[in-house]
């Protein structure tokens, strides 16, 4: 009987544990003409990581499609693949978010109150534009200004922004050049996230009953 008790407190001390560990998600994504790179690096406790990155992303030469090399890191193993996205693979990517979507009642009000428990800090965005045409150079740095301001925005509404992002856009009007640079740190606790999900589950088919089908009434 004692052991049985024992082992009921260690899962409940292992759940807790879990639950307060903040996971820390250091997001980079580098654009300088045709090259892209994307890394991703989640990590708790300071020792546990994982590391997602997409260095090359390329056009298909025999198909309307973009070829994306992927390199992932879990404690020291790399494992690297290509991937394949098709118009085809996205609309099928889109198709399953909305069915997502139209089977979770009340979905943004769960993700707005998860977002509120998430941490944003150390947005650094530096982005250098030109297009050797001076007016459309200044049109499209202010296009830019707008939405990088409206990104800020969104994400200072919906989340706590720790300290105030570095935003840069520099024009080049003697030359073409499209090049940005973008890094933020993002951080959570496992036990938010779980709940966040739970909702989701209970939340899961579940219909207003003006919105259920007549059948019932039959």
């Amino acid at each position: 009987m004692n052991t049985i008790i024992l082992v009921i407190l260690i899962i409940f001390l292992l759940l807790f544990i879990i639950s307060i560990t903040k996971l820390t998600i250091f997001i980079s994504y580098y654009h300088n003409g045709d090259d892209d790179e994307l890394m991703v690096r989640v990590r708790m406790w300071k020792v546990l990581s994982y590391t997602f990155k997409a260095p090359l992303i390329k056009i298909d030469k025999d198909s309307p499609s973009l070829i994306v090399e992927e390199e992932q890191e879990i404690g020291g193993i790399e494992d690297e693949k290509k991937v394949k996205i098709t118009f085809e693979r996205i609309m099928r990517e889109l198709e399953r978010v909305k069915d997502f979507l139209q089977h979770v009642v009340g979905f943004h009000k769960i993700v707005r109150r998860f977002l509120k428990r998430v941490s944003v800090k150390d947005i650094r965005w530096t982005t250098n534009i030109g297009v050797s045409d001076a007016a459309l150079t200044g049109f499209l740095s202010g296009m830019a200004w707008s939405v990088k301001g409206g990104l800020v925005g969104l994400i200072a509404n919906y989340t706590r922004m720790r300290n105030m992002p570095k935003l840069t856009i520099t024009p080049h009007f003697q030359q073409t050049l499209s090049q940005t640079d973008f890094k933020c740190i993002i951080s959570f606790r496992i036990g938010h996230s779980i709940i966040a999900g739970l909702l989701v589950l209970r939340h899961w088919k579940r219909r207003p009953a003006s919105l259920k089908p007549s059948e019932e009434k039959a």
